[in-house]
């Protein structure tokens, strides 16, 4: 018997081979969208379990209270060591700290921004396998290091690269003490080279870190016990906090952050550029939700399609019931005939999604999954979903052409039931509405990329070509030699140092500042640390007071600008009254606020602009940042280079735009619009189908009426205003369900940004004029085609 209904549905998938071809690659295309986003979403909620005891790892990070607010820090190096040694609760405790080194073996010299100074109990907190090498001995001296496996071979050619060495900036040589497995994609941090925490103490400005609870910047990991009561270690920690060994004037709390959290809700900022990888939960449920409505769409697609080629089956249904068939065995063979395309489905899908897992990868930024048969386990779920899918949509079908009655079926005849019209009009409406939301979304989305990347940020960014040469004291034992070395290439307009630039990461430091009222606040500020000519080449303003000048010795390393923001949480209105407060940073000698700039975002337009001070400090410059024309790009920086071999051999020259550091902070949200609307152009094509779905159904319904209107004397005008007046009417609908829910999810995903679009309703009337486009390009052809019918064919049996 089942061989009988699977030749039967054969036979009918091949008689109606558009059709079927419709259903099928709609269908196909659907469940391809809806494998592919399970494998980014099993990615995006996969960070950090590679690591053994996932659930027993926590972040412990600091907010910081004081007068003016909360900031959100890092960790100081004691804490580490004091939690082991504190609480019982605590198996093993460790911390590392990021920084940038230029690493040279040989001829060979990189700039890699994400070096881990790590002690090495972290080992036993994190899963970081080792390949070489004794996880027991290993960053026990200074400057000894472990290396991924990635970073040996880029070195040394080979793994076995145990007891070697290699050159930081130039002049300290690290021994390699072990190598360890690459981190995998989905850690929540990265790097590829450790060196050991006690090298970090070596230096000057880092000396009296491990005894210095104000010094922030490290990431502290702890590994609670088993059994351990992580609510009792919680309070206990804030017990802790109490006791901090901070200022007076300012609030510690130590706040506790799951590892298996950190990816999608961890709070603090990361103290170097890309080093740690930040997710967004709404994009997880966006993706499902996408998923979820195409796949809908899809069996809206089946169920409308089926039910209009329903109509070349009645005679042979009607056969069927005279000659015995029961309403069950009909409705099987309906279900055998979904079951069947979306089998075929699932095979053309996976066939689909290892065509363009390439693809996919690329506009995910990161190799989400390699090949499809690395998800091969999940395979036979997937098959279960398609199935799933072919029965659920099969199913009004079935039960809808089971219900004609023989006599009428024979004669080519039967009523249209006003429910299940209604049900097909809903679908459409639903996909049209679903359409609609993600087109608005897609319009918005591009409209803030746009936005923050073009946006006023309050200085210049463009033709600015920003050197990182890594506090080399060749150049900070020149600066004003080796500024106007270069500034002399042509091309070269303006140069300045500085120890920050916009779009990467800054330090805080704790500023007393005089306020309004005369008592002096502690408050914590991002710091800029830059030179005389700073900002002039960005272009910065000045609201009140004057620049920095080297005419006036306290400039140097005393007097301090503040921004609009830092002026505000002091209490002032008026830039002028600021003028000639006291000002002191990190413990130096007291200078005055001798000017106030106006606000420029240096961040993210995520974030805020938070307080700022700057301050002419030349012994933190790690930038040189020169301004160059563009009448020759290209030239010029080939001259810059050769000049930059001649000063400083040896001394590899990196350098960014800044206005693409800028954009570069915004690639996870260009991403996720470029998937976005991926999705969307594939929902929108899967909705027509749909239209053309019913389209068909409704132009062989009224066949014989578009006869007689014809033959009464009705225009080919008329009948194509009567066969599309009435989906003009469904967007209209979908027009008014899909308007106020997008408006509420887009301005959701919006609140994420600190600075951020309004939306307007020329996003709701685009979205909308284009769905009615797409309407009336669907419709037409069919329309058009039945208006022109000659009626004697539709009425030869009446």
């Amino acid at each position: 018997m089942i061989r009988h209904y699977l030749k039967t549905s054969v036979r009918f998938l091949h008689e109606n081979k558009f059709f079927s071809a419709i259903n099928l690659f709609g269908l196909s295309l659907a469940l391809c969208i809806v494998y592919l986003t399970f494998i980014y979403l099993r990615f995006e909620l996969s960070y950090d379990q590679f690591n053994e005891k996932v659930d027993q790892i926590y972040r412990i990070s600091t907010d910081i209270k004081g007068a003016t607010g909360t900031t959100k820090e890092t960790s100081s190096a004691p804490l580490a060591s004091a939690l082991e040694q504190t609480f019982p609760e605590v198996e093993k405790a460790g911390h590392f700290l990021l920084d940038y080194y230029i690493v040279s073996k040989d001829q060979k010299s990189f700039g890699e921004e994400t070096i881990a100074y790590v002690d090495s109990s972290l080992f036993a907190v994190l899963t970081l396998p080792l390949v070489r090498g004794d996880k027991n001995t290993i960053l026990n001296a200074p400057f000894e290091a472990v290396l991924s496996e990635s970073a040996a071979k880029k070195y040394f050619g080979t793994t076995d690269c145990l007891h070697q060495t290699f050159t930081l900036d130039g002049k300290t040589e690290a021994t390699v003490t072990g190598v360890m497995k690459d981190l995998p994609q989905n850690a929540h941090f990265r790097t590829d080279i450790l060196l050991s925490m006690s090298s970090l103490f070596t230096t000057s400005s880092y000396s009296q870190a491990n005894q210095d609870w104000q010094r922030f910047g490290f990431s502290t990991y702890v590994l609670l016990k088993e059994n351990a009561d992580k609510h009792a270690f919680e309070h206990k920690l804030k017990d802790f906090s109490k006791n901090y060994p901070g200022k007076e004037n300012l609030q510690y709390q130590l706040i506790m952050e799951s590892l298996k959290d950190l990816y999608h809700h961890g709070s603090v900022r990361g103290n170097k550029a890309g080093a740690t990888a930040k997710g967004n939960y709404n994009n997880i449920y966006i993706f499902s939700f996408v998923a979820f409505f195409v796949l809908c769409i899809a069996c809206f697609n089946y169920i409308n399609l089926t039910t209009a080629l329903s109509m070349k089956r009645t005679k042979e249904i009607g056969v069927r019931q005279m000659i015995g068939a029961t309403k069950k065995q009909l409705i099987v063979q309906f279900l055998v005939d979904a079951i069947l395309l979306s089998t075929l489905a699932f095979l053309f899908s996976v066939m689909l999604c290892f065509l363009v897992i390439p693809w996919f990868n690329t506009l995910a930024g990161k190799i989400v999954v390699q090949n499809i048969w690395a998800i091969r386990p999940y395979l036979p779920y997937a098959w279960m979903i398609a199935l799933f899918t072919g029965m659920l949509a099969g199913s009004y079908p079935a039960f809808f052409l089971s219900g004609f009655k023989p006599i009428n079926t024979l004669k080519g005849r039967f009523t249209t039931n006003p429910k299940g019209l209604m049900i097909r009009r809903s679908l459409v409406v639903i996909q049209f509405a679903v359409f609609i939301l993600l087109a608005v979304a897609t319009i918005v989305i591009y409209r803030q990329l746009d936005f923050m990347k073009n946006e006023a940020l309050g200085f210049r960014k463009a033709h600015n070509l920003a050197i990182d040469y890594h506090y080399d004291e060749r150049i900070n034992d020149h600066l004003e030699q080796v500024k106007a070395d270069l500034k002399r290439i042509p091309g070269v307009e303006q140069a300045a140092y500085s120890a920050y630039i916009p779009g990467r990461p800054n330090r805080q430091f704790a500023t007393t500042i005089e306020g309004k009222d005369g008592f002096t606040e502690e408050i914590q500020t991002d710091t800029y640390f830059v030179d005389y000519d700073f900002l002039d080449q960005y272009g910065i303003e000045i609201l009140a007071g004057r620049p920095f000048s080297n005419t006036y010795t306290q400039d140097l390393r005393q007097n301090m600008l503040i921004n609009e923001t830092c002026l505000q949480q002091l209490g002032y209105s008026n830039p002028q009254d600021a003028l000639g407060k006291r000002v002191i940073q990190r413990g130096g000698q007291p200078g005055e606020i001798i000017g106030v700039v106006k606000d420029f975002q240096y961040h993210s337009m995520h974030e805020a602009v938070r307080p700022l001070t700057l301050q002419v400090a030349p012994g933190f410059f790690t930038f040189l940042t020169l301004t160059i024309n563009s009448r020759d790009v290209p030239a010029t920086i080939q001259a810059i280079e050769k000049r930059w071999k001649q000063l400083v051999p040896g001394l590899p020259l990196i350098y960014s735009f800044t206005d693409e550091t800028l954009n570069a902070q915004y690639q996870a949200e260009e991403r996720f619009g470029k998937l976005f609307i991926s999705f969307a152009a594939c929902a929108l094509f899967i909705s027509c189908l749909g239209l053309l779905g019913l389209v068909s159904f409704s132009t062989i319904q009224r066949t014989k009426e578009v006869g007689i209107r014809k033959v009464l004397g009705a225009s080919s005008a008329t009948i194509y205003k009567l066969l599309t007046k009435e989906y003009i009417l469904l967007v209209g609908t979908a027009c008014l369900v899909a308007i106020p829910l997008s408006w509420l999810l887009m301005d959701r995903w919006l609140n994420d940004f600190a600075y951020r679009i309004s939306i307007q309703w020329w996003m709701f009337f685009s979205a909308s004029a284009t769905a009615v486009i797409i309407t009336l390009l669907s419709v037409s052809t069919l329309a058009i085609k039945t208006a022109k019918a000659n009626p004697i064919d539709s009425l030869r049996d009446e």
